[in-house]
């Protein structure tokens, strides 16, 4: 985890993507007084005239054959007034504008264009959807020591938080590659029992050159040594293996990289059945990087797993708002958004069919910085009343439960701080769908809300929208009368459908923001004679 900030901070992005020079005597009759209007509109920064004379600028090059100078007109104008339309709150507007810079620098050959492009029209999304809790399962794949339904909840292991972790379902390690693992037994052994999963975070040293040292056989004496360890332990394990390598400063290749893995996965399948294996990536890579690479043979990964970091400053020592650009692409500040960081490690999961585990994660806070931790608690309660509502396929969460060490760092411990230890704990209770013990049954999960059928009574309602920079509020009506307005995730809103009459009614959920966003969702409610009731959405 600490060294993840290097990375990116050495990556930040430097996209002075300006107006290009085009060959005049190429463009068609009659387009000097269009372009001199949106030049003029861009010089005096009239947003307003920008808008305006950019459309009829697109709109006389609307029909021509695409070639540079058609390209270079269409990317100029979307890359200058997209920005635009995000302040307006249209990011419908905004995510078409950013989709042509993204068709057209292709065609340019502006690849960093069109990486940032496509990366910002996935953050500013709001992605306004509605949810209920139900009597229903969420998604099963089967996996070793994956919950049936619900989500693991724990912490990484310190002495401090020894009592806390003994309370919840999930608790982690870190051992290095090297270390003799039986010297952590006087840790773990407590754990054991079957009262706890067992998360251990194996991590390599030195990073690529410990690839190429596993790679070598170099390691091949402590890999059995630790294989042999666990599985001795009583207890369901799940094992990461060299986490976050997408970020590491001492970087390797994909195949490198797979072929260290799968040399301690296939042992680990013979010397250790009782133990889960892990890919876990960090959860944005460097800029233009992606996760796909280093990913082995599926039969080998049992979970996905992701280090999830939603913090308000990129750089602890330098508690500054940085780059926009940079903020956005790394999902830092007012793009630290729990659901949409994860959302390129759900698509992983996804394509290979796997669970979730967040093998590390948090929003940290520093003394002397009161809106730090405000900043963490909003992203905490977050993180576990929502991210298993957007993807049922997260299955564990562990909080990276640690104190900043040497120098300035974030300080991501919960009892350290009241404010965010508080966030923790209100957001466990609200979400009946954690497990504070492998054993529990859960029987609820979160449905999107068109999906729900044959609900009764009191159906519990809640929503995700996240306006990048924004105080969203939620407001829920039947048939034109209110029922509830929340302004805090997860926008709770308990809806009686026992004093509804028989047949069809209309829920309207409407999503403001400031800054002029205004979305909303309508659903068809009906009835039945007995009482239970189905969504459609409109």
């Amino acid at each position: 985890m600490k060294k993840q900030w290097k990375i990116i901070g050495a990556l930040g992005l430097s996209l002075s993507l300006l107006m290009s020079s085009t060959a005049l005597a190429a463009h068609p009759k009659g387009y000097w007084p269009y372009l001199s209007a949106f030049n003029n509109a861009k010089t005096a920064n009239n947003q307003a005239q920008m808008i305006t004379t950019g459309n009829k600028l697109l709109q006389y090059y609307q029909n021509l054959p695409l070639d540079s100078d058609v390209a270079s007109i269409r990317y100029n104008v979307n890359y200058a007034n997209y920005p635009i339309y995000e302040k307006q709150g249209n990011y419908t507007k905004a995510k078409e504008a950013l989709q042509q810079v993204a068709t057209n620098g292709a065609y340019l050959g502006f690849h960093d264009a069109v990486t940032m492009a496509n990366e910002r029209m996935r953050k500013i999304s709001p992605n306004a959807q509605v949810y209920a809790l139900t009597n229903t399962s969420a998604p099963y794949y089967g996996a070793k020591h994956e919950p049936k339904n619900g989500t693991l909840y724990g912490r990484v292991w310190t002495e401090q938080n020894d009592s806390a972790a003994q309370n919840e379902a999930i608790v982690s390690f870190y051992i290095e590659m090297g270390q003799n693992a039986a010297d952590y037994e006087r840790f773990i052994e407590p754990y054991e029992g079957g009262d706890h999963v067992i998360h251990i975070a194996w991590n390599f040293p030195g990073e690529g050159s410990t690839v190429s040292a596993i790679n070598s056989g170099s390691y091949d004496s402590n890999i059995q040594q630790t294989l042999q360890y666990l599985a001795t332990i009583d207890a369901p394990v799940l094992l990461r293996i060299g986490g976050e390598m997408n970020i590491w400063t001492t970087a390797t290749t994909g195949d490198a990289f797979k072929a260290a893995y799968t040399r301690i996965a296939k042992q680990a399948r013979t010397i250790c059945p009782n133990v889960a294996l892990v890919f876990s990536t960090n959860y944005t890579s460097p800029f233009g990087g992606s996760m796909e690479p280093y990913f082995p043979d599926a039969s080998l990964v049992d979970w996905v797993g992701t280090s999830l970091y939603n913090n308000k400053y990129q750089f602890a020592s330098s508690p500054t708002k940085g780059v926009d650009n940079n903020e956005m692409y790394f999902g830092i500040g007012d793009y630290a958004d729990p659901v949409k960081n994860l959302s390129h490690t759900a698509d992983l999961a996804k394509k290979y069919n796997k669970p979730i585990i967040i093998t590390e994660g948090g929003s940290g806070y520093l003394s002397g910085y009161a809106d730090t931790a405000t900043f963490a608690a909003d992203r905490i309660r977050e993180a576990y009343t929502t991210l298993n509502m957007v993807y049922p396929q997260v299955k564990a969460i562990i909080h990276f439960d640690r104190s900043g060490t040497g120098g300035v760092n974030y300080d991501y411990s919960l009892q350290n701080n009241a404010t965010v230890q508080a966030a923790y704990n209100s957001a466990l209770k609200s979400n009946p769908t954690l497990m504070s013990s492998p054993n529990q049954t859960v029987t609820q999960s979160f449905k999107p809300l068109s999906q729900v059928t044959g609900a009764n009574g009191v159906v519990t309602l809640r929503a995700y929208c996240d306006v990048i920079g924004q105080t969203v509020t939620v407001t829920y009506s039947v048939d034109g009368k209110w029922v509830g307005t929340q302004k805090t995730v997860p926008y709770n809103c308990q809806l009686d459908t026992s004093t509804l009459t028989a047949g069809n009614h209309t829920l309207k959920v409407v999503c403001n923001a400031p800054n002029g966003y205004s979305q909303t969702l309508n659903y068809q409610l009906t009835k039945a004679a007995n009482g239970s009731v189905s969504f459609k959405q409109a």
